[in-house]
């Protein structure tokens, strides 16, 4: 076989193995065309490498003996280094070393071999010229600018207009305008850190329960918006009596709002709540108030949401006896009285009209004018509610806005005396206050829940609590739910005073003569009933009827309870029970047959005090035809606060 020796030793391809015409088919050469030279037969390495003068040979076999060839003093003419023998006639140039092997020993220097003809000397790569890129096309649906040409027939740019020269009195106006930006911004970023800073100050309760089981069709209430407004601390009060609670719906457009007041010390079942401590209370049956004194704002939310079954989304706690304060800090608030018996019930009820309340005048607009004047509580909430919702609108009046001191006052003092829920903030409090006083006159229903007996003592307890009427409830709250409405004869109409020559008005049953004459107390002779649960009241009112003249027989408590204060008279006893109306403000005339010649005063939730009669009016001339009608009672009665 070709490429072993003898030996069968492996041995190098052969040197010159080149492809030839033979292999012409295998190669894929058609016809073999390709020429056949005359060539001797190849030889391997080995055979090289083991001629005689080979320089490599030698070392290999002396390596392979163990010892060190010679080197040959003249290489024999015509090797060179290994390599086959150059043809005759040829110049063997000298051995050179070669990179990274030792010189051969004896070698001359090899000589720089001659140009390459027609070569350059030095080739470098020629620089490739740059080539300037032509105009930028313009963008589609665009034209070029037209360039603007000379008398040359030359282009130009355009030149680029001059800045104007700024004058002294540009320059000021933009300093000013810089000032006034950085000013606005300086305020814009004190009030919004101020807001942050009330926002967190306020006192946050857990107290709200809009999962609880006793909500009514809670996709009908969706819409609306419900308050839950509770003032603690009445002045001048104590226990329940010192709690005033009311319940403001809202519709969804805020053009109508239902504000119910809650009695104090009505009897009320109170399901299993938690304390303001986060401990379990157990249901019992106690005053309205007490839910909140002794069991805290989430037990009271769910003894709202029990009796009416309104879902309530805000809690709104606000200690009364701070409120005063709340009013000083903004220098007085202003406020429309309209005589009702609701401002006649205060201590110190406020002239009609349009009145600036400090923080004395509030604080004797909400103490109660004593005792029995309230038995149900609901006054004290209702004035409250009035005082409250008139101070947030006053704060946010444009010029206590712009006050910082004014604003950081009062922001201080309503952080210490506002308690709400957790999801209620200063924005949600701002849209109650605005909703309130935007609604006026048919919009706005304020009533009571329907009371069927105050004074009511349970066996064993020494306490007296105010009923509810179920039935009554449970209609008023269902058309609360049904679109924050109340029905007929629920709403409590802004009743005046009553005056001597208007109780005629207010009798139902039988008509009193416009002329009947009011006659002196010492000719009226009546008894006098207590229909509230304030005891010693029946007394109380005997001894200032007694100082005005009046006869009084018996005194004692009523059998039933009643709404207000009522003057019942038998048949031909008008004149005897207008007298006893004009003492005693608020009361109404009822006829009865039942008690005959007799006058009665039932003195109801309301009261406030005897005052004097006026003397019996003498007989007036009839005016002339062409003479104006005088003014009527009712006309001059009638408030107005635009």
């Amino acid at each position: 076989m070709r490429g072993q020796s003898n030996h069968g030793q492996r041995v190098s391809t052969p040197v010159g193995d080149e492809p030839r015409a033979d292999d012409a088919h295998s190669r894929g050469v058609p016809d073999g065309s390709r020429r056949r030279r005359d060539t001797p037969d190849p030889l391997t390495v080995e055979q090289l490498l083991s001629r005689p003068g080979s320089t490599s040979g030698g070392r290999r076999a002396a390596r392979r003996e163990g010892g060190t060839p010679a080197a040959p003093a003249t290489p024999p003419p015509g090797v060179r280094n290994g390599l086959p023998p150059v043809p005759p006639g040829s110049t063997t140039p000298p051995p050179t070393s070669q990179a990274g092997l030792p010189p051969v020993p004896g070698a001359a220097p090899r000589p720089a071999r001659p140009p390459v003809p027609g070569a350059p000397a030095a080739w470098e790569p020629e620089a490739r010229p740059s080539r300037r890129s032509g105009p930028i096309p313009p963008l589609p649906g665009t034209l070029p600018p037209r360039p603007r040409s000379t008398s040359a027939g030359a282009t130009r740019r355009p030149r680029r207009p001059a800045p104007r020269a700024t004058t002294p009195g540009r320059r000021r106006l933009v300093r000013a305008g810089l000032a006034l930006a950085a000013v606005v911004g300086v305020v814009l970023l004190y009030h919004l850190g101020l807001y942050f800073y009330v926002d967190q100050k306020i006192d946050r309760v857990d107290a709200l329960a809009t999962d609880g089981p006793e909500i009514l069709a809670a996709q009908l209430q969706e819409a609306s918006e419900t308050y839950l407004v509770v003032g603690t601390g009445v002045p001048g009060e104590e226990g329940p009596g010192s709690v005033a609670t009311l319940l403001a719906s809202v519709s969804d457009d805020g053009e109508r709002a239902v504000l119910v007041g809650f009695p104090a010390t009505a009897l009320v079942d109170t399901p299993t709540c938690r304390t303001a401590d986060g401990e379990l209370r157990t249901p019992r049956t106690e005053a309205f108030a007490r839910s909140l004194l002794d069991g805290g704002p989430s037990c009271m939310v769910r003894v709202v949401q029990q009796l009416s079954g309104v879902q309530v989304d805000h809690y709104l706690g606000v200690d009364l006896a701070r409120l005063p304060g709340m009013v000083d800090a903004l220098g007085g608030v202003p406020v429309c009285i309209v005589p009702s018996r609701v401002t006649a019930a205060a201590a110190v009820p406020p002239p009609p009209g349009a009145s600036e309340l400090s923080g004395e005048a509030a604080t004797g607009y909400l103490r109660p004018a004593g005792e029995g004047t309230d038995a149900t509580g609901t006054a004290v909430a209702e004035r409250a509610q009035r005082l409250l919702t008139s101070t947030l609108r006053a704060a946010m009046s444009r010029e206590n806005v712009l006050d910082p001191v004014t604003l950081t006052r009062f922001l201080t003092r309503a952080a210490d005396a506002l308690t709400v829920d957790e999801q209620t903030t200063l924005g949600d409090l701002r849209t109650l206050a605005t909703s309130l006083g935007d609604v006026s006159g048919d919009a706005v229903a304020r009533t009571g829940l329907p009371v069927a007996q105050v004074g009511h003592v349970p066996v064993g307890s020494e306490e007296a609590f105010v009923l509810l009427d179920g039935a009554g409830t449970r209609t008023l709250f269902d058309a609360v739910i049904d679109g924050s409405r109340v029905p007929e004869g629920f709403v409590t109409e802004e009743e005046p005073v009553a005056q001597p020559d208007e109780e005629a008005a207010g009798e139902p049953a039988v008509a009193a003569d416009p002329g009947t004459a009011l006659l002196p107390p010492a000719e009226v002779e009546l008894d006098v009933l207590n229909g509230t649960g304030t005891g010693g009241l029946a007394a109380t009112v005997t001894a200032a009827l007694e100082a005005q003249g009046f006869a009084v027989g018996e005194v004692g408590n009523a059998d039933g309870t009643v709404s207000q204060s009522v003057v019942r008279h038998g048949p031909g006893m008008v004149a005897q029970a207008r007298t006893v109306a004009a003492a005693v403000p608020g009361s109404v005339l009822q006829a009865s047959d039942a008690i005959g010649d007799t006058v009665q005063l039932i003195i109801g939730p309301g009261y406030s005090s005897v005052q004097t009669v006026p003397p019996p009016a003498a007989a007036v001339p009839e005016p002339a035809d062409d003479a104006p009608a005088p003014e009527t009672e009712t006309q001059a009665a009638a408030v107005s606060c635009g």
